[in-house]
């Protein structure tokens, strides 16, 4: 029913109106994905314990490895354990200010993108105020990325991610 992808949010708007919980959307005629509008029938599918999904996952592992994205059961729970420590608030709190830098950066960029009326695609955006932050906060690192996309590190990011899409 969608042959356009910029018809598939108004599609999923008028399905989620008709199917008050939950209705699947298929991609293509083999694979679905559950999409979830009421909040209680939320609560009770995320409750459960379900094993991930390989189908969406193991392309990913030659680029990122069996980490904490792909794992599932009692390893993804020892290695979130390892991690949780790291995000104590305690720890994030003196990042803080670099993380409102890059939000501030991005919202500078939006002011600008939104004076001529059109709408702005968002991914992009965030994605680099994301790596900006993590390359402040993690290495110290203030790259420019959001103001500069001409990054190698960037352009072959984009690039795996158009690959693995």
């Amino acid at each position: 029913q969608i042959f356009k992808e910029e018809d598939l949010l108004d599609k999923v708007e008028i399905w989620a109106l008709k199917y008050r919980c939950a209705h699947p959307l298929w991609l293509g005629s083999f694979s679905a994905v559950l999409v979830v509008t009421d909040p209680d029938y939320a609560k009770t599918l995320l409750a459960r314990g379900d094993p991930k999904d390989n189908i969406s996952y193991n392309h990913l592992v030659p680029w990122i490895g069996n980490g904490l994205l792909i794992l599932h059961g009692p390893k993804w729970h020892q290695h979130r354990k390892l991690l949780t420590p790291g995000f104590h608030y305690d720890v994030l709190k003196p990042y803080v200010a670099l993380m409102a830098e890059s939000a501030n950066v991005m919202l500078d960029k939006w002011e600008q993108l939104i004076t001529d009326g059109k709408p702005v695609e968002l991914f992009e955006h965030v994605s680099l105020m994301t790596l900006d932050s993590i390359m402040k906060c993690a290495f110290s690192c203030h790259s420019n990325c959001q103001n500069n996309r001409k990054n190698t590190y960037i352009e072959a990011v984009y690039n795996l991610c158009r690959m693995v899409h």
